[in-house]
C-alpha cells in the first residue's frame, strides 16, 4: 500500500537529510578541498619564479589541485546521496529520500534550531518532545522558507526565523549569490588581465619585443610563458580573495548578530566590498608594483 499523498497546498522543499556522519564527512571533505587548493596556490606563488630561465608552475601544484577536486567531488557525492524532500503538512512532517520515509507528527516537535556554524553549511535541527533528535539534520541553503512553513503549525518556530543565524543564512543564499559564471570570471578570465600585463612586460624585458620569444623559440614556449603567468595570478588571486573573505564573513556575521533585520543590506555591502577589493584592489597593487 502506497503512502498517502500530501495535501495539494502542503509546502514541499528539496533539501538534504544529513545524519551526523554525513554532516561530519561533508565538513571534512569541504575543508580538505579548500586547504589543498590553498596549498596548491601557495606552491605556485612561492616556487614558480625561482630564477630559472623558463619558469613553469611546479607539478606538485597540479597534483594538489587534482586532489582538491577529488575532495570536492566526494563532498558533492555526500550531497547527492542525502538528497531528500520535506513535506510540511498540517498534522505531520514527511521526509523522503530513496528507500526511506520518515513521518513525524507536528505535535511531537518540541523545538527547531538553526545550525550554529553557518559557514560550513546552513540547516535545521529538530528536537522532539521525547527529548530525542529527529535523527537527521535538514541541510538547506535558505532556512527561512522552511521555518515559515513550520511556523504555520508551530508558533514557537516563528521566533527562530527572526534569529541572527537564520537571517545570516537567508541573506547569504539570496543576495548577490555567485554562480558558476561568476566563479569563471573571477578565477579564470580575470587573472588573464594582470597575467597578460606581466607576460607582455616580461616579453619586452627578457626578449626585447612582444613576439620575440615566439620568433626565436616557437609557439610552444611562447604560450607556455603566457600559461605560467596566468596560472601564477590565479594562485595569487585565490590567496588574495581568501585573505579578504575570511574577515569579511566574520564581520558580516557580527553585524547581522547586532541587527538581524538588516541582514540583506549587510550581505550586499559585504559582497560589493569584497568585489571592489578583489578587482580594483588587485589591479591597484599591480600598478603600485610597476610604479615602485
Amino acid at each position: 500500500m502506497s503512502p498517502p499523498s500530501p495535501p495539494a497546498d502542503a509546502p514541499r522543499f528539496h533539501l538534504h537529510a544529513w545524519t551526523p556522519v554525513a554532516r561530519l564527512a561533508s565538513a571534512v571533505f569541504r575543508g580538505l578541498a579548500l586547504l589543498t587548493l590553498l596549498l596548491a596556490a601557495v606552491v605556485v606563488a612561492e616556487f614558480t619564479f625561482t630564477g630559472v630561465a623558463n619558469p613553469r608552475p611546479p607539478r606538485l601544484a597540479g597534483v594538489l589541485a587534482g586532489v582538491s577536486a577529488l575532495w570536492l567531488g566526494a563532498e558533492r557525492l555526500v550531497r547527492r546521496l542525502t538528497a531528500a524532500t520535506l513535506d510540511v503538512e498540517p498534522e505531520r512532517l514527511v521526509i523522503e529520500r530513496p528507500g526511506e520515509r520518515l513521518e513525524v507528527p507536528v505535535a511531537s516537535v518540541a523545538a527547531v534550531r538553526v545550525w550554529r556554524l553557518p559557514w560550513l553549511a546552513a540547516g535545521l535541527s529538530v528536537r522532539l518532545r521525547s527529548g530525542r533528535s529527529l535523527g537527521v539534520g535538514l541541510r538547506v541553503e535558505d532556512p527561512l522558507p522552511v521555518l515559515a512553513a513550520l511556523g504555520r503549525h508551530l508558533p514557537e518556530v516563528r521566533e527562530v526565523a527572526r534569529q541572527p543565524l537564520a537571517a545570516f543564512a537567508h541573506a547569504r543564499a539570496t543576495v548577490l549569490r555567485p554562480g558558476v559564471g561568476l566563479w569563471v570570471l573571477k578565477f579564470v578570465l580575470f587573472p588573464l588581465v594582470p597575467g597578460g600585463i606581466m607576460f607582455r612586460a616580461d616579453q619586452y624585458i627578457t626578449y626585447g619585443g612582444p613576439f620575440a620569444q615566439y620568433q626565436m623559440y616557437g609557439l610552444g614556449p611562447y604560450l607556455g610563458s603566457l600559461f605560467t603567468y596566468w596560472v601564477s595570478f590565479i594562485a595569487m588571486l585565490v590567496l588574495y580573495a581568501t585573505l579578504w573573505r575570511l574577515p569579511a564573513e566574520a564581520l558580516a556575521l557580527g553585524a547581522t548578530w547586532v541587527r538581524p533585520d538588516q541582514a540583506r543590506g549587510v550581505r550586499r555591502f559585504t559582497e560589493v566590498g569584497c568585489a571592489v577589493l578583489y578587482y580594483a584592489g588587485s589591479l591597484s597593487l599591480l600598478g603600485a608594483r610597476f610604479l615602485a
